[in-house]
C-alpha cells in the first residue's frame, strides 16, 4: 500500500524531483572527471620525480642548477600541492551537490511509502550496522529494545529518518569530545511504538529550537551537511500518520523522538 501526496503537495515534489535529477546528472560526469584528474596529477608527480632522477644521472652536477629553476618556477605557481589542494576542494563541492540533489530526491519521494508490518528493532539494527564504525569511534552505544508492537510502515523510509537522527546524535557526541553515550530505546504505546534516540552530547541552541525542523536548518558547521535531514525525517514521520519531536535529556544532550500508530496500514 501507499500514501500518496495531495495534489499540490505532489505537483511541488514533482518539480523538486526534477530539480534534483538536472542537477545530478552533470554533477555526476563533474566528480568523475575531478577523480579522474586527481588520477592525472598523482601520476604527473610520479613522473616528475623520475624526470629529476633521470635528468641528474644524464647530466651530473651540471643538472641540479636547471632542476632548481625549473621547480623554483612550479613553486611560484603553487605546485603540485596547490593543483591536489584544489582539486580537493572542488571534489568536496561537488560531493556537497551531490548530496544536497540526493537529499532534495529524498524530500520529493518522501509522501510515497511502500507500507508493511514491521518489528521496528529490525529497522533500527539494520540502521545500526550503517553507522557502526563512525559511532564506534566517538559514543558508547546501549539499546533498550522493549517494544513488541509491529506497525505499518516503509522500511527504507524509516531507516532515513533512524539515519539521520543517530547521524545526529553522533556528530553531536563528536563535538562534545570525551566519552559519550547514544541510547537507542523501543518501547510499546497503546497503539503503536515510540522510537527515542538519545546523545550526550552538547544539545541543541536555544535559538535553533524552533527551527529545527525546518528546511535548511542545520547545527553543523558550514559546508557540513544540507539541512535537510530533519525536514525530510519529520515529512516521514507525517506521511506514515506519526509524529517526530526533541526534549532535552536530564544530564545533558537531546533525545529525538518518533512515534509510529500501529493498526491497519493508512490508505
Amino acid at each position: 500500500m501507499a500514501f500518496e501526496l495531495e495534489p499540490e503537495d505532489a505537483e511541488l515534489a514533482t518539480l523538486v524531483a526534477g530539480m534534483a535529477h538536472e542537477i545530478n546528472n552533470p554533477i555526476t560526469y563533474v566528480l568523475g572527471n575531478l577523480n579522474e584528474l586527481a588520477a592525472c596529477c598523482a601520476a604527473m608527480g610520479d613522473a616528475l620525480v623520475a624526470y629529476r632522477h633521470e635528468l641528474a644521472a644524464l647530466a651530473g652536477a651540471s643538472a641540479t642548477a636547471r632542476i632548481a629553476d625549473a621547480e623554483a618556477k612550479l613553486r611560484q605557481q603553487g605546485g603540485l600541492e596547490l593543483v591536489e589542494e584544489l582539486l580537493g576542494d572542488a571534489c568536496d563541492g561537488a560531493r556537497r551537490i551531490r548530496d544536497l540533489a540526493g537529499d532534495l530526491l529524498s524530500v520529493s519521494r518522501a509522501g510515497h511509502l511502500a507500507l508493511a508490518p514491521l518489528r521496528i528493532e529490525a529497522v533500527l539494527e539494520q540502521t545500526l550496522r550503517l553507522v557502526a564504525r563512525p559511532l564506534a569511534g566517538h559514543a558508547e552505544l546501549e539499546r533498550d529494545f522493549t517494544a513488541t508492537h509491529t506497525v505499518p510502515g516503509d522500511a527504507a523510509r524509516l531507516g532515513q529518518v533512524f539515519l539521520n537522527l543517530l547521524s545526529n546524535a553522533i556528530d553531536a557526541c563528536a563535538a562534545a569530545g570525551g566519552t559519550r553515550r547514544i541510547t537507542v530505546r523501543t518501547r510499546d504505546l497503546a497503539r503503536g511504538v515510540r522510537v527515542e534516540i538519545e546523545d550526550t552530547g552538547a544539545g541543541i541552541d536555544p535559538s535553533l529550537r524552533g527551527r529545527v525542523f525546518a528546511p535548511f536548518v542545520t547545527t553543523k558547521p558550514a559546508g557540513v551537511g544540507t539541512g535537510l535531514g530533519l525536514y525530510l525525517s519529520r515529512r516521514i514521520a507525517l506521511a506514515h500518520r506519526g509524529e517526530i519531536g526533541f526534549e532535552d535529556r536530564p544530564g545533558g544532550g537531546t533525545r529525538f523522538w518518533v512515534e509510529l500508530p500501529g493498526g491497519p496500514a493508512p490508505k
